[in-house]
């Protein structure tokens, strides 16, 4: 895919020595007696940021229908299954149709951008760049309760199969082997990359939505 195709298609014994040795020689009436704080601290290292609860009451959030002012038609679907993907795996927000709560999401523009490109200018990678704005609303009042604006979200791809990283973990997410690669076209290589990229790209996109108004209660 180039540049002209944007606009028309759119994650034992001999024990060894350790530079803990501290710990090898702690009586263990004192081990017993700073496991709390060991605890405390280690409880602290695995703690999320933003778990409290949502603002005035708010038990049930509901997801407004996207609005869609890019020239992608149909992304906003995606972006729409990927938040409802997010808010479910993670839990802690219920996500209701009588939430009192709204979520809206408006995607301001997609661009898809050559990132790099060889001595004859052959695009070797696309950056996708999301910009988007979030806000939580009270259904009763409207109030805004949380917003946040001009959310900017990227992700690159390979588009000809001489510069892809076959360990890379975002080839190994996608349905191709390196096998695979002698037998397609660029353009056939770089469609495969582009439509895992947008998948990335709206997880991304939902994942920092999530946290976002998460860390903010």
């Amino acid at each position: 895919m180039n540049v002209k195709d944007k606009k028309q298609a759119f994650p034992g014994k001999n024990r060894p020595r350790t530079t803990s040795g501290f710990f090898l020689h702690v009586s263990p009436l004192l081990a017993f007696c700073l496991l709390p704080f060991a605890l405390l601290f280690v409880g602290c290292g695995y703690q999320f940021s933003g778990t409290g609860s949502l603002p005035q009451g708010i038990q049930r959030v509901k997801f407004a229908e996207i609005e869609n002012e890019t020239l992608e038609v149909g992304t906003e679907k995606e972006l729409q299954w990927a938040l409802e993907r997010e808010f479910h795996n993670h839990g802690g927000i219920t996500v209701a149709e009588e939430g009192e709560g709204v979520l809206n999401v408006t995607m301001r523009q997609i661009d898809l951008r050559p990132l790099s490109v060889d001595s004859k200018d052959q695009v070797l990678e696309y950056q996708v760049v999301l910009l988007l704005d979030a806000n939580l609303t009270h259904r009763d009042t409207g109030q805004i309760l949380w917003q946040a604006n001009n959310l900017r979200v990227t992700t690159n791809y390979s588009a000809v199969p001489q510069v892809v990283v076959t360990t890379s973990p975002e080839f190994l997410q996608g349905t191709l082997n390196p096998e695979d690669l002698p037998g397609l076209t660029d353009i056939q290589f770089s469609e495969s990359q582009r439509r895992l990229a947008v998948e990335r790209l709206f997880a991304d996109a939902a994942r920092e939505v999530y946290f976002r108004m998460r860390e903010n209660f």
